[in-house]
């Protein structure tokens, strides 16, 4: 395989728990994300780095030749990629072809579902020994660790080898086939993880080598795991881009310890309020998980605290955050959505009137948000999505009355008169939807569709961002199709790309179209410049809506081709954003759950007009 071409690549396979194995295709790890296991110590949080990767050689009786490949200070050693022949990347599986002068390795990677275990699979055809390095560690996926950090110990119970770290068990190795075992108990220094060198991460990381295995056998398997179990069987992967997408999104579904979640990016993110609810459909409800659903909507609502639903998760223990001023207003407008999907009355029997106490919180205010000439303020940043932030400078504050949230809030406004309807009960929040729409109309719309933001002085920001869009797309809108269509338009003039939109129009002296270096360069660029293909799904709804003639409709699927070719090029996985200038490279995280779920959504909407 050509190093560039190794290099440039990533493939991930989640477990389920929030663990996942990743790496790149030719096996050289370069990000600390990167492992073979990283496991959830408490799902789907707590993610740790476990076996990071398998040292393996080829002895075919004269000549040793290695299948693994690292980088270290200034070289690449060794050079096992050479010998790659092909790498698949399949739903639940991942197989590489070696081939070596005598002897051909097929081997597969297969992830145990809701377990912290993985299974590889080897099979030799010619005459090959195969030797087999397991590298372990224990560490946060986040940081890197260098030698010394723990004292390991190795011990055989039975037909497993048991790795030690103090008196605590960090892991089991097993097989189906005899071997020969070596303890070595060597330390590998100064692995280089080049991702994370360029982005000023933690980069230089020591690897912990307990035993050398050996085989003999033409066909074998090796299990590393927390407790032994067994691996699913290869699935079939989709053809389609749309099939791939489906299965992709059932990966961001997630066994956590207080029941379903969805993850909301690979590698890094955790369980994210907002994230969860404007992915919602195109995870769940799209796959028919109405239960799966249910309960995620039941426990954010649970967790309501002065109207507020929780954004994040602590990542040592779980304890909700309140930091997003529109995640209670995503989840009214997902309960929505579970409800045209279910027409489950039951579930909002019991949760209506939770949701109109949280609604009564934002009319009255809580401390963070008010009302004020007909709109709804907040206070504090970053609240909204928009919320890079580093050595205490808030990139986009946004402070003041934003527009997606306000539009947020008159659909909130209606959907809960509707529920209500449906219940048997009299609509409600009627007058307030009214004041709320009128006041929108007089101060958010002007030349360029709508205001980014209007401060507390109810002077508007001139900023043209894409937030607009939601004022146009939700299911109860807060303009008139006359200003949805000036919308539309300043969208598509301004914003509009192949992958997505566009977070700032290129005019703006604030533009920043890349997102590269180190965190400080990342974070001003995050949200004034590159593309984020979630923002396509509300896009579509808005386009659908008011243009009437379906061919236009239809030539969206030719535009944005660029993204579904990357999607179906990366096992129905699309990232989290992509710089606006050609070629479009991908960052921030490889794999999005907003991201796979509104561009299946849109996508999905687009063909079945």
């Amino acid at each position: 395989m050509d190093l560039d071409d190794c290099l440039s690549s990533e493939w991930i396979l989640p477990n389920g728990l929030g663990g996942y194995s990743s790496s790149t295709p030719c096996g050289i790890n370069t990000r600390t994300y990167h492992g073979l296991l990283v496991s959830a110590t408490l799902p789907p949080q707590g993610r740790r780095v476990v076996l990071s990767k398998l040292e393996e050689w080829i002895y075919d009786g004269e000549q040793e030749f290695p299948m693994s490949s690292n980088t270290y200070p200034d070289i690449i050693y060794p050079q096992g990629h050479v010998y790659l022949d092909t790498f698949e990347w399949g739903s639940n599986y991942v197989k590489w072809i070696y081939r070596f002068p005598n002897c051909s390795i097929v081997k597969v990677l297969i992830p145990h579902v809701r377990e912290n275990a993985v299974t590889v699979k080897y099979r030799v055809e010619g005459k090959c020994e195969v030797k087999i390095l397991p590298l372990v560690t224990d560490r946060s996926h986040h940081l890197t660790r260098r030698s010394g950090f723990a004292t390991f110990v190795t011990k055989s119970e039975g037909q497993e080898i048991v790795v030690r770290e103090g008196d605590r068990e960090l892991l089991r190795v097993w097989s189906d086939k005899a071997y020969a075992m070596q303890r070595t108990g060597f330390w590998y220094y100064n692995f280089n993880y080049i991702k994370d060198r360029e982005l000023g991460n933690n980069y230089v990381d020591d690897l912990y080598n307990p035993v050398a295995i050996k085989f003999t056998s033409r066909q074998f398997e090796l299990g590393f795991g927390t407790v032994r179990s067994s691996p699913p069987d290869l699935e079939y992967t989709p053809d389609t881009v749309l099939g791939k997408m489906r299965r992709a999104a059932l990966d961001f579904l997630v066994k956590g310890s207080r029941g379903p979640a969805i993850i909301a990016g690979y590698h890094w993110f955790g369980e994210w309020g907002r994230d969860t609810m404007i992915a919602m459909e195109g995870i769940l409800l799209m796959n028919g998980l109405f239960t799966e659903a249910r309960e995620i909507l039941q426990r954010y609502i649970d967790f309501s605290f002065r109207g507020f639903l929780p954004n994040q998760f602590r990542e040592y223990d779980g304890e909700p955050i309140y930091r997003g001023v529109d995640v209670t207003l995503w989840a009214i407008n997902s309960v929505y959505s579970y409800y045209n999907y279910t027409h489950d009355k039951e579930f909002v029997i019991k949760n209506l009137d939770k949701l109109i106490e949280a609604i009564e919180w934002y009319l009255k205010g809580n401390g963070v948000v008010r009302t004020h000439n007909g709109l709804l303020f907040h206070r504090g940043a970053p609240l909204t999505w928009m919320d890079a932030q580093y050595n205490g400078r808030t990139v986009t504050p946004r402070e003041g009355a934003a527009v997606e949230v306000n539009a947020l809030l008159y659909n909130s406004l209606r959907v809960i008169g509707k529920l209500s309807e449906e219940i048997g009960r009299e609509p409600i929040f009627l007058d307030e939807a009214e004041k709320l729409r009128e006041a929108f109309n007089n101060n958010f719309v002007g030349e360029h569709g709508l205001y980014d933001y209007i401060d507390e002085e109810m002077r508007p920001n001139t900023s043209l961002r894409p937030n607009q869009i939601f004022a146009a797309s939700l299911p109860f809108k807060v303009v008139e199709e006359d200003t949805s269509r000036k919308i539309v338009e300043v969208i598509e003039r301004e914003l509009l790309r192949p992958f997505g939109l566009s977070t700032l129009s290129r005019s703006d002296p604030q533009y920043k179209p890349i997102y590269a270096g180190n965190r400080v360069s990342r974070d001003e660029a995050y949200h004034n410049g590159p593309i984020w293909p979630w923002l396509l799904g509300a896009y579509v709804d808005a386009k659908i809506d008011i243009e009437k003639d379906p061919v236009n409709i239809k030539s969206l699927i030719a535009y944005f081709e660029p993204l579904t070719s990357y999607a179906r090029a990366n096992r129905g996985f699309v990232p989290e954003l992509f710089n606006d200038v050609a070629p479009y490279r991908q960052g921030g995280c490889i794999a999005q759950a907003w991201s796979v779920a509104e561009v299946l959504r849109g996508l999905s909407r687009l063909l079945s007009v």
